[in-house]
């Protein structure tokens, strides 16, 4: 896990610590890698220099221990929720329930099933604004580049991140 070190003075309206921006996925994996991908640009964007940005590589169990103390928790990943490719998805903690029953699927949490971990941390009552944006991916071979209708996606989510963020 990777974290983007930003300057602590706030022009979102939150403190610096208040918000993290999470990707998740599997760099080698093709479209599997967007969450990372977008951390990537996130990196570069003045914008974002107030906000922790997280390269979370494909430990979900990781994310119990980001959003302790945390407000306002941001993931972005590889999802599959029923969508077609390379549709985005931005889903609220509190409809997590509502995407399991549909068979949502997170594609890069390797070690533990995203809703699994979600569901751990409201039995844990932590009590954080959680949301995910997620694109289908439309490959997921080995390769370090995102397919092209995957990566023409990055300005949405980013956004998407923006409007989350307050920006």
């Amino acid at each position: 896990m990777t974290h983007t070190n930003k300057n602590d003075s706030s022009s979102s309206g939150y403190a610096k610590t208040d918000v993290k921006i999470i990707g998740f996925g599997n760099k080698y994996r093709s479209d599997d890698g967007i969450g990372i991908r977008v951390v990537e640009e996130l990196g570069k964007l003045d914008s974002f220099r107030n906000i922790d940005i997280i390269d979370g590589g494909t430990s979900g169990t990781d994310l119990i221990f980001l959003v302790k103390d945390c407000r306002k928790i941001i993931i972005i990943d590889a999802i599959d929720a029923g969508q077609d490719v390379g549709d985005v998805v931005n889903i609220k903690v509190d409809d997590v329930e509502e995407f399991i029953k549909s068979d949502f699927k997170s594609l890069s949490l390797h070690d533990l099933n995203l809703a699994d971990i979600l569901k751990l941390i409201k039995a844990l009552k932590i009590d954080a604004d959680i949301s995910i944006i997620g694109v289908k991916p439309k490959k997921m071979d080995f390769g370090d580049r995102l397919s092209p209708e995957i990566e023409k996606k990055i300005p949405e989510i980013i956004s998407l991140l923006k409007k989350e963020t307050g920006i």
